[in-house]
């Protein structure tokens, strides 16, 4: 099992390396993604919470705003045991390896009312985790989203699959938790898989609270007028807890 995981890992790597180097092309566009995380832990396993993600094109300075509403429930014991501060506590909790979601976004251009961009999505997803050697903790998640885009809410679906790696690690009360991530999607629009994405950041939790994360990502089209698009990422987490999501 050891020596799968190793094999998975370096696989995602290698395709997240070719995806980077293949990036270079005319038809690019570069963004900022500021963001807002509000998380509420309703009991050990329930959790609620709300998204507001900001996309800005640095050329243009074309914007687009989502809201994001969703709830999960996570469950099960792994073999393998592993305890994480996961950002939201301030002592480890063992790992749930098992996590379902479902939400609902919205989202809009912002400088022109929507007329450019809108959006409205349900979305379930599906989380399989799996610790291994050396502390690290290997996700797997499986995405639907029913979509209903532009004035003319045109229905679409799209299926997402991302592999994630990551591994905490802890100086004094400060967590650490770099990660990188490859996903594909499928859009029935184009009755194809037409867009890949790598992500390579950092998560920082100092406090009970409050948590920060950056990383980078690189996306590639191939139905998009921008086929290349490169994105720095930043998210400001807050969370919040009920006395039962102690016990």
């Amino acid at each position: 099992m050891y020596w799968q995981q190793r094999y998975q890992f370096i696989f995602v790597l290698l395709l997240y390396i070719s995806i980077l180097n293949s990036g270079f092309a005319q038809d690019s566009s570069k963004e900022f993604w500021p963001e807002l995380d509000v998380w509420y832990k309703l009991t050990p396993s329930w959790r609620v919470s709300v998204l507001i993600p900001i996309s800005r094109n640095i050329e243009t300075n074309y914007r687009e705003g989502s809201f994001v509403c969703q709830m999960d429930y996570s469950w099960g014991k792994p073999k393998r045991i592993i305890f994480m501060r996961m950002l939201n506590e301030e002592e480890a909790e063992r790992i749930k390896n098992k996590m379902i979601r479902g939400g609902y976004l919205t989202g809009v251009s912002l400088d022109d009312k929507g007329q450019t961009y809108s959006e409205n999505t349900a979305f379930t997803e599906f989380h399989y985790r799996i610790p291994v050697k050396g502390s690290f903790l290997i996700t797997h998640r499986l995405r639907a989203d029913l979509r209903w885009m532009g004035n003319e809410n045109e229905f679409s679906q799209r299926y997402r699959y991302r592999f994630m790696i990551e591994k905490e690690l802890k100086a004094k009360k400060v967590s650490f938790v770099p990660y990188i991530n490859a996903e594909t999607f499928y859009d029935s629009r184009f009755n194809t898989i037409n867009r890949f994405r790598g992500i390579a950041g950092t998560s920082v939790s100092w406090s009970k609270h409050f948590a920060i994360e950056g990383n980078f990502t690189y996306q590639y089209d191939s139905k998009s007028s921008v086929t290349n698009l490169y994105a720095t990422n930043l998210i400001l987490h807050i969370y919040f807890e009920t006395k039962a999501a102690l016990n």
